[in-house]
């Protein structure tokens, strides 16, 4: 009994296939005809497509019979370009006055999976993070890019763009109640850049931007969705976004404020508790346990200088840093890392010490600003 031969098709972005380790993309067909006509024939691989409504689609201007010639002329044209690449001709089957896929072949088509795995989210069925991430990656733009203009194309490339953003808009769910704010903050970049008219987008796109202590993108990203709804539809953002700008913004002035009343004390009464790692776990272990027990939060920021010169020394950074914290936070320096512990202080109040930090690197000068990871434990 032969062995079923499987052909791989993708057309979430430029078309191409693969057959037995090798990939073509058509690029070298004589008939570019030809090429569309099998992404028809694709797209309708569960039925036997009429020779009368191929020549409809390909050959309108032409009366039926000089349309059945063409298209005669460009199923043999398809045949020998296949045959060429390697793959068997008869994967193009004639069946009773039509055309279609032959089913003897594994025909797979990312749309086809894509779709499949989409409507699961769709009917709100759980599927892990890893899954959802493999269906981005497997979107990588809309469906048959080189046909965008085609009317056939149209309903199925509407029905998977809304797929890939329902994909999205749940996967950043989920990313963002794990705490991967700059995951979810990708992401959702990827989706506001695709459809810029999305609320859900930008309101948790904001809030993750506020988790990462990165306030003034997220003002500013509010005022680019205020823009583009009002120039391009002509409304307001909802309440809820509208909410959660106005306390975003209540509490960046709150905090300016506080930063122009902070008096420095002297150099040996200010700054935070430098220690080395085992004592700042057991600080680490006890606070966690402190805030738990009475729902509040504190921020702990870790700083990587991996390949960053610096002008002075690790310690005497570390020494630098920890007079730009309270003296109820406390620092630790080790393997060319800073971790810092800010007590009872959350995320959008810690923006203070990130515009410390900020003014610091720029102070010395450095290569390249070294990368932060905050994190607000709750």
């Amino acid at each position: 009994m032969r062995e079923v031969e499987k052909i791989s098709f993708y057309g979430l972005g430029p078309f191409y296939f693969e057959y037995r380790g090798k990939k073509f993309d058509g690029s070298n067909w004589i008939s570019k005809r030809a090429l569309y006509l099998l992404m028809y024939l694709l797209l309708a691989k569960d039925r036997n497509v009429a020779a009368e409504e191929l020549v409809d689609v390909f050959w309108e201007e032409s009366d039926l019979n000089d349309g059945k010639n063409k298209l005669y002329n460009t199923i043999y044209l398809l045949r020998r370009s296949l045959a060429r690449d390697g793959v068997p001709k008869d994967v193009i089957e004639s069946v009773s006055g039509g055309y279609s896929i032959n089913d003897s072949y594994e025909i797979w088509r990312d749309w086809e999976y894509f779709e499949k795995k989409t409507n699961q989210l769709i009917h709100e069925e759980n599927l892990a993070v890893e899954e959802l991430e493999h269906l981005f990656q497997l979107y990588r733009g809309d469906f048959f890019h080189s046909l965008r203009y085609e009317g056939w194309t149209e309903i199925q490339r509407e029905k998977l763009r809304e797929n890939y953003l329902t994909l999205i808009g749940v996967l950043s769910e989920k990313l963002y109640t794990a705490q991967k704010y700059r995951d979810t903050v990708n992401y959702l970049h990827s989706g506001i850049k695709y459809d810029p008219y999305r609320e859900n987008f930008y309101l948790l796109y904001i809030k993750s931007l506020v988790k990462l202590g990165r306030i003034a993108e997220a003002i500013n990203s509010y005022k680019k969705c205020e823009q583009i709804l009002k120039e391009e539809l002509d409304v307001l953002p909802g309440q809820e976004l509208k909410d959660e700008y106005h306390k975003i913004k209540t509490s960046r002035e709150l905090t300016a404020k506080i930063e122009d009343d902070i008096v420095f004390e002297d150099k040996i009464n200010s700054g935070a508790m430098i220690c080395d790692l085992d004592v700042f776990k057991k600080i680490y272990d006890l606070e966690s346990r402190h805030v738990k027990r009475l729902k509040k939060e504190f921020v702990m920021i870790t700083i990587d200088f991996k390949g960053i010169k610096l002008p002075i020394s690790f310690s005497e950074a570390a020494e630098k840093i920890s007079f730009m914290l309270r003296s109820c936070d406390v620092i630790c320096s080790c393997n060319n890392k800073m971790y810092l512990l800010l007590r009872d202080i959350n995320m959008m109040s810690s923006g203070i010490i990130i515009s410390r930090f900020n003014r610091f690197c720029q102070h010395l000068e450095l290569n390249k600003k070294p990368s932060l990871d905050i994190k607000e434990i709750n």
